[in-house]
């Protein structure tokens, strides 16, 4: 089954339109998510009780450990590379402290989740979470889905990586650690509900409210006009002190 398919004809049927922007503010694309400038994934803290290995292109599964020193959890859940951890805690279980959690290596409004998809149903497989975001590990709020990606991160004929999904806090909130918790209650409408007992995530990323990387570089421009204002800056005081002698 091609990846693309989704399960609301409405949908499937303006794919060839362009991204769709829907009553409920997520968006849809039908292409795959590029990874911005200055992206690096989050670090595996704890809370998973399983990991495995998923071929790009077959909805199996194993319990394979990627190779090389160091956890299981640590090795398969630090980079995008159809390894999996997971949380089996089920959709009775929310408590973000038992989901999944990372460190997302600075201030992050957003955080994207890179699922793969052991079996069907395709769709509901790719959002069988909720993800929460915290500054302490303590208190932890909810995220909102946004935006998710048919393709995932890749193409055709590859199609485990699931919907790449985007998730989001209200404007100018960030926070520095994610939790992904086993089954969608329901976010960001009651037709994401799927009770699923388990999910597969192969990583996650933080972003910016504008969609960038937490590690994002500034432009050369950027540089440019900071060096003139401290020139300014500097020339304005020469002044200043200048007046005063006078």
């Amino acid at each position: 089954m091609n990846k693309r398919i989704i399960f609301y004809l409405a949908i499937a049927v303006f794919i060839i339109f362009g991204s769709i922007d829907t009553a409920d503010a997520y968006t849809v694309h039908p292409g795959t998510f590029t990874d911005p400038s200055g992206m690096t994934f989050g670090t595996y803290i704890g809370g998973a009780e399983g990991y495995g290995y998923i071929p790009p292109t077959s909805y199996t599964w194993n319990g394979n450990c990627k190779a090389g020193a160091g956890s299981c959890f640590s090795k398969n859940g630090n980079t995008r590379d159809w390894y999996y951890i997971q949380d089996t805690n089920g959709p009775n279980n929310p408590n973000p402290l038992t989901g999944l959690r990372y460190d997302l290596g600075g201030q992050a409004n957003k955080v994207v989740v890179f699922p793969l998809i052991d079996h069907a149903p395709v769709g509901p497989e790719s959002w069988e979470y909720n993800v929460y975001l915290s500054n302490d590990q303590v208190t932890w709020t909810s995220a909102t889905l946004i935006e998710y990606y048919l393709e995932g991160w890749t193409p055709d004929p590859n199609i485990s990586d699931g919907y790449t999904t985007v998730w989001a806090l209200g404007s100018g909130v960030t926070a520095r650690y994610v939790s992904v918790t086993a089954g969608n209650n329901g976010n960001p409408d009651s037709s994401f509900y799927f009770a699923s007992f388990d999910n597969e995530i192969d990583a996650v990323a933080g972003l910016t409210e504008s969609g960038g990387g937490l590690n994002t570089v500034p432009e050369p421009s950027t540089y440019l006009l900071l060096g003139s204002g401290i020139a300014g800056l500097a020339l304005w005081r020469r002044k200043k002190s200048s007046l005063r002698k006078g």
